[in-house]
């Protein structure tokens, strides 16, 4: 998030307590004049116990005195926060600016020790951010329904990336409509797919930052909050961050959330191409029941290397004479010659069709030569699957699978 006032900077300004002049020592009044972070000033041993205890809020500390030992206690407080030392000392502090450089010299120091500690802890948040945000992802990406991508993505979005108001919305025909939110009841609205601000991220495909909701003629949430981030999910929908405070975001939150979007874009994504090959392979399959000749539906276990699922039409048990309906094994197991083993076991990831000649024993008692065409089925996932299809010529079958 932007810093505000109060996230600008801390530094700690030690006097001995042997400085007359306290707080309106003129050098502490120069610095404060020059510096854009809030100045804090203590003396002796209590500027040792704040930065034992508040270290993480100080990004610099400039001592002002030339005592030894309080320089010493200083440089041995183990915290990571830069020591400057305005006079002469041996101690193992991170600058020494000599008094005759003056206090305009020690203002830009403080000014640089500052923002690298800044960018140093920004770096780090940065960083835990992004580890969280890994873990997160692994659950969305393995989420099986747009239910839990939703739920999931408003974890990631409250959880790892720590914003408090964020709305998951998804596409439901002319609409974009809430799916999951930490909003009030009464701002869970649905709008158009060409209102508000929701509306806009969808037609430009493009994140939408806006500082000032006031001032934004197509905002919706112009009475209730200030700024907002709505970055698209693709075509299907937008996840959107708000905040009481104008110009709340910056260009990292916007960066998270574009990352987070992408895991959660990818996998209903997958979900959508599972949904249309599950109606392909059903389709297949009614097609493969009523087929009116003999036909063998084979897919990989994705349980048991090796293993196969099968399963006949009626057409198969008529000509064979052997009614197997469903049966799980080994190809050895299921299939009597080795030329029809050998065809589905190469081609069970083909992604053309292939035809092979086999001998097959009918259930006139005859052995005759047939065509087994081996027609592969479209997948999502890392398991193969084919129809075998006896006694067909090639380009008839193909001709009946992209007519049906």
């Amino acid at each position: 998030m932007s810093r505000g006032e109060e996230d600008r900077g801390r530094v700690l300004v030690v006097l001995s307590n042997c400085d007359a002049g306290g707080s309106g020592d003129a050098r502490v009044e120069a610095l404060q004049a020059r510096l854009e972070s809030e100045v804090v000033v203590r003396r002796g041993a209590t500027a040792v116990e704040y930065v034992r205890e508040l270290g993480p809020t100080i990004d610099c500390v400039a001592v002002l005195t030339d005592d030894p030992s309080l320089v010493e206690l200083l440089a041995g407080v183990e915290t990571g926060v830069p020591v400057l030392v305005y006079g002469e000392t041996d101690a193992d502090v991170d600058d020494v600016v000599p008094p005759s450089a003056g206090v305009d010299t020690l203002a830009d120091c403080i000014s640089r020790e500052v923002s690298s500690d800044r960018e140093r802890s920004e770096l780090v948040e940065a960083n835990a951010k992004l580890t969280a945000l890994s873990r997160h992802a692994n659950a969305i990406t393995g989420c099986q329904t747009v239910e839990e991508v939703c739920e999931q993505t408003l974890d990631a979005a409250v959880d790892a990336l720590a914003f408090t108001f964020c709305v998951v919305a998804l596409v439901e025909g002319d609409y974009i409509v809430p799916r999951t939110s930490t909003l009030r009841e009464e701002n869970q609205t649905s709008c158009r797919l060409d209102e508000g601000v929701a509306g806009r991220t969808l037609q430009t495909g493009e994140t939408q930052r806006v500082d000032d909701l006031h001032a934004d003629e197509d905002a919706r949430f112009r009475d209730t909050f200030r700024s907002v981030v709505s970055v698209p999910l693709g075509e299907y929908g937008v996840i959107q961050v708000v905040s009481d405070d104008v110009g709340h975001f910056d260009d990292r939150d916007e960066e998270f959330l574009e990352i987070l979007a992408g895991y959660t874009t990818e996998t209903l994504s997958r979900l959508d191409r599972e949904s249309a090959l599950r109606q392909e392979r059903d389709r297949l399959h009614a097609f493969f029941e009523s087929l009116p000749v003999p036909a063998l539906y084979v897919e990989e276990d994705p349980v048991v290397s090796d293993y196969v699922r099968c399963e006949t039409n009626a057409a198969y048990d008529r000509t064979f004479g052997d009614s197997r309906g469903y049966e799980r094994g080994t190809l050895d197991s299921i299939l009597p010659t080795e030329t029809e083993r050998r065809l589905f076991a190469d081609h069970l990831q083909s992604d053309e069709p292939v035809v092979g000649t086999v001998e097959r024993a009918v259930q006139a008692g005859e052995t005759e030569s047939l065509d087994l065409t081996i027609v592969p089925v479209p997948s999502s996932g890392p398991v193969g699957a084919v129809y075998g299809v006896y006694n067909c010529e090639e380009t008839r079958l193909l001709t009946s699978f992209d007519s049906s």
